[in-house]
């Protein structure tokens, strides 16, 4: 599964990874909807997925297959957790604030 990184809105793919994740689907994130249109034949596309695979192009999807893994896949779990920089956004820092000043 390969998903463009430039989708707008991004809410349309947003959810794919945790699908893919959950499913064990090699998934990657594509710098471009173009790029992925040029692969299968449009002007611009959000996603593709392979159904299938000619026999002597089988070998590449393989190793392709194996570095996706590697870099997302296997990944999930450190990217989710970094996402957002793990910082709380300006109003939540402010309610936490007066909670504690209440609490004094």
């Amino acid at each position: 599964m390969g998903i463009a990184h430039d989708v707008d809105p991004i809410e349309i793919v947003m959810w794919m990874p945790a699908l893919c994740h959950k499913l064990d689907v090699p998934y990657c994130i594509v710098k471009g909807r173009a790029a992925l249109g040029q692969l299968v034949g449009r002007k611009t596309v959000s996603c593709v997925a392979f159904e299938s695979v000619r026999q002597e192009d089988k070998p590449q999807l393989d190793s392709l297959t194996e570095i996706v893994k590697a870099q997302f896949n296997d990944r999930f779990d450190d990217i989710r957790k970094n996402w957002g920089g793990l910082e709380l956004g300006r109003r939540q820092r402010t309610q936490i604030e007066n909670q504690k000043k209440r609490k004094s």
